[in-house]
């Protein structure tokens, strides 16, 4: 084969290998959001999760969403069974924070009456502030759970950054209208990860 006919071969190889990469790319990206939606473990409830959830998994390091997550969203102060979760997480040496893409004024005095640190405005799903706020902290990612009530907020950012989520059902069926058109969008994905148990069942995680 002439050189010419090389470089001829070598340009349609090349060539070819774009336009696969070209075609393949949306499939990719595809699989790779999928990937994203696709919570560690799922529950009802937070307040439902057992001690040895926590140990066997190494989770030290809680970060949970607030509205109808922990409280409803008309809520400005932790409820008993909220007071009474931190007081788990206490005895068994795990630290609890809050993680809200609320304002600061509502979400900090929510945090300061239950005594935990809260991160607020965090852009869920985008995971930039949660990565900068793991790494200044000097967390281990390992030992980090994020746990939150929608998919395409608090799954998406915790799995983008890299740590353990627990996607729970919301609290109560009241949402601000930012939110419930979140959920329209979200609802068939939900069904599916658990319909088809993509999403596993803490029970089965411990």
């Amino acid at each position: 084969m002439s050189e010419y006919e090389n470089k001829k071969t070598r340009r349609l190889f090349l060539f070819m290998k774009k336009v696969t990469l070209f075609y393949s790319a949306p499939f990719v990206y595809h699989i790779d959001m999928i990937k994203r939606m696709i919570p560690f473990a799922y529950s009802d409830s937070i307040f439902e999760i057992e001690p040895s959830f926590y140990e066997k998994n190494r989770i030290k390091i809680v970060l949970s969403d607030l509205d109808n997550t922990l409280d409803s969203y008309k809520t400005s102060y932790p409820s008993e069974r909220v007071k009474e979760l931190k007081r788990f997480y206490s005895e068994h040496g795990i630290r609890l924070m809050i993680v809200s893409n609320n304002t600061s004024k509502r979400v900090q005095i929510y945090a300061q009456a239950l005594g935990v640190r809260a991160i607020c405005f965090m852009l869920k799903p985008f995971a930039f502030r949660l990565k900068k706020f793991l790494t200044d902290e000097s967390l281990n990612r390992d030992e980090v759970l994020l746990v939150g009530d929608q998919i395409f907020t608090d799954v998406m950012a915790g799995n983008k950054a890299g740590v353990k989520t627990l996607l729970v059902a919301p609290l109560t069926p009241f949402d601000p209208p930012w939110t419930s058109m979140n959920r329209f969008f979200e609802g068939p994905t939900r069904r599916k990860l658990l319909r088809k148990k993509i999403a596993k069942n803490w029970r089965e995680m411990q």
